[in-house]
């Protein structure tokens, strides 16, 4: 076994737990939904959050090659799969029988904790990148720095508005970055 296959299995399992996580609550949401007030940019961070999970994993593929790993460097390599389980778990509520949910106010109610952590996944990617690269002004470290400040100012603010114009702005440019790196024009 490899260190890449026998470090690759706590990842898979942290990222597993967040998936297992974000699909649990969608269906006890769906389950109550007599009892649950939808809310579209909920909805679109759970999307958003579960794609991040599937493509955070894809990419640990290309360490593969990578043979020579230490404890500090897996641990900071590990803080963004933990950081994503954490924002499956805030994303949406626990549902509980007989409770009513309003996903509105359960979204503002935890954006502060949400985006501050999620905000995580995109910062510790740049200062990655920046070092692999060494220098902060590779675009990738770049991009993925101003996506970290983006997604942060979410939790700062209660404007539906500047929600809704970066929660499009974000999915538009994951989707952008997903396609270029399947038609791999990105590194």
């Amino acid at each position: 076994m490899t260190p890449f296959e026998h470090l690759s299995v706590l990842v898979s399992i942290v990222i597993g737990l967040g998936i297992a996580h974000l699909l649990s609550s969608a269906h006890r949401l769906v389950q109550a939904r007599d009892r649950v007030r939808p809310y579209w940019l909920s909805l679109m961070w759970a999307g958003l959050i579960l794609v991040t999970q599937i493509e955070w994993w894809w990419a640990t593929f290309e360490y593969r090659e990578q043979m020579q790993w230490n404890f500090f460097y897996f641990l900071f390599m590990l803080l963004s799969p933990i950081a994503l389980y954490l924002a499956a778990a805030f994303v949406l509520p626990d549902v509980e029988p007989g409770v009513t949910y309003d996903l509105r106010e359960y979204y503002y109610g935890t954006r502060r904790w949400l985006f501050s952590i999620l905000a995580l996944n995109p910062a510790l990617d740049a200062v990655r990148r920046a070092f692999e690269a060494g220098s902060i002004l590779n675009v990738g470290a770049s991009t993925n720095a101003i996506a970290a400040v983006l997604i942060a100012s979410l939790a700062v603010s209660d404007r539906e508005a500047h929600h809704a114009v970066l929660t499009l702005a974000v999915t538009a440019l994951f989707g952008v970055f997903l396609v270029s790196a399947a038609l791999q024009l990105t590194g």
